[in-house]
């Protein structure tokens, strides 16, 4: 996501087929590099081990519309919605479900488009994920992160090699509260250091370190990423040096969604954003990637 000459900007576009060359005409007018969309695992593997062609042929004519246009097309594989079947074995709340389901859901969608694709987003906001799939519950959450880092790095072994994979932490300034709550800082604490420590130490040194948890090695996970790419919507560069300190050495790339309003009220924040991340890369190497839609 980014070039030595400077940082690539990209836009996240849903697939539609009405509308996706439309959208590529207008991320080129934009000045954008790259576009990313999705793979969606729900409608492309609606029954274990089979894969919707037409979803699959789907993604290949836009794929090549956008390079017919000069734009790389970067993929997402993880979204909110996973494919029932996989919900009803548990999905990452169950250790088999996740080892068995997930890595040949990467494998099928690599054999599948891997030859047209620029770039792998495996998963995003891990912390979400985490959060939704248990919510409320310490214990559970922790299980669940462990498996979502196991996920990542069986994604990681599959793709590496390839075009480069990036991830899309959900990383944020944490503030308890209400500061002189006890329990309130202990859950800050925690949040900061599920959306912060366990990704970036453990990319840096290949040790998954959850709170509430022992800490242990996982093989390959050191390294484990091209891109490190993290989602922000403020303080754009407290958390861009974050990242930076924490993480491995590798180039950066900050995903940002505009808030709801108008056209123009969203326009205007994405301006705003991208001239705070223009600010960044006079000091790190770091991209931007705006969804808009």
């Amino acid at each position: 996501m980014s070039q030595p000459d400077g940082p690539v900007r990209g836009r996240h576009l849903a697939l539609l087929p009405d509308r996706w060359a439309d959208d590529c005409e207008a991320a080129v007018a934009e000045g954008y590099g790259f576009v990313r969309t999705d793979l969606a695992w729900a409608s492309t593997e609606p029954t274990a081990g089979r894969l919707d062609g037409q979803r699959i042929e789907q993604l290949r004519q836009a794929a090549a519309m956008a390079h017919e246009r000069r734009l790389g097309v970067w993929l997402r594989l993880l979204q909110p919605t996973v494919p029932t079947w996989f919900d009803n074995d548990g999905a990452f709340t169950d250790d088999r479900a996740a080892a068995r389901a997930w890595p040949r859901w990467v494998e099928r969608a690599a054999e599948a488009v891997g030859d047209v694709v620029d770039g792998w987003v495996p998963m995003e906001a891990p912390y979400a994920v985490t959060v939704r799939s248990a919510p409320g519950d310490a214990r559970r959450q922790g299980e669940v992160l462990h498996r979502l880092v196991v996920a990542w790095r069986d994604a990681w072994r599959i793709l590496r090699g390839g075009p480069p994979v990036a991830t899309a932490l959900d990383v944020a300034v944490v503030r308890p509260a209400m500061t002189d709550s006890q329990p309130h800082l202990d859950a800050a604490r925690r949040e900061d250091a599920m959306r912060w420590f366990t990704w970036l130490h453990g990319l840096t040194t290949g040790e998954v370190a959850i709170p509430g948890r022992a800490d242990v090695e996982l093989a390959d996970l050191a390294g484990a990423c091209d891109v490190l790419g993290v989602a922000c919507r403020g303080q754009v560069e407290a958390v861009l040096h974050r990242t930076a300190e924490m993480g491995p050495p590798r180039p950066l790339a900050l995903t940002y969604r505009a808030p709801a309003g108008s056209d123009a009220e969203r326009a205007e924040a994405t301006a705003r954003m991208r001239d705070e991340v223009a600010v960044v890369a006079g000091e790190l190497p770091v991209g931007l990637l705006t969804e808009l839609g």
